[in-house]
């Protein structure tokens, strides 16, 4: 059963950090055992909004830093090292989260479209290769 009484000050404010950092209403109330309607009450109040606003600022730039101090740690040693495209998957979702909590919108790539872009340059390749008429050298029959 839902708990009725009014969101703790514990709450409130576990409820703030959840939505600014990109949860829905429902999922955090799912999460805290309320009821969606309360937890949209709270968080649709304009001085609520306000302070996850600056939360959600506030962790997209602790992002940013993350994500600079990443990208600055790559060393030469490092480029010889599978640790480096560790770092760089880092830096990237730092970036792309960064981003995400600002509103922007990242690039995204669907792969898909771009095998099928592969497949299709493959296939032409081919194509252009087998119209080409071949070479043969005089006495290397085989």
């Amino acid at each position: 059963m839902k708990n009725r009484s009014p969101l703790t000050e514990t709450e409130r404010e576990r409820a703030k950090v959840l939505r600014a950092s990109g949860k829905t209403p429902t999922y955090i109330a799912k999460g805290m055992g309320r009821s969606p309607h309360t937890l949209r009450k709270f968080l649709d109040k304009p001085e609520v909004q306000k302070q996850v606003s600056i939360q959600r600022e506030e962790l997209a730039s602790m992002f940013d830093h993350v994500a600079h101090r990443v990208v600055s740690s790559v060393t030469p040693e490092d480029v010889t090292k599978a640790t480096l495209q560790q770092k760089m998957v880092s830096a990237g979702i730092a970036v792309d989260k960064a981003a995400a909590l600002r509103g922007e919108i990242p690039v995204t790539v669907n792969v898909t479209v771009l095998l099928d872009a592969v497949q299709a340059i493959r296939e032409m390749r081919q194509r252009e290769d087998d119209a080409r008429p071949q070479l043969t050298i005089p006495g290397n029959v085989q």
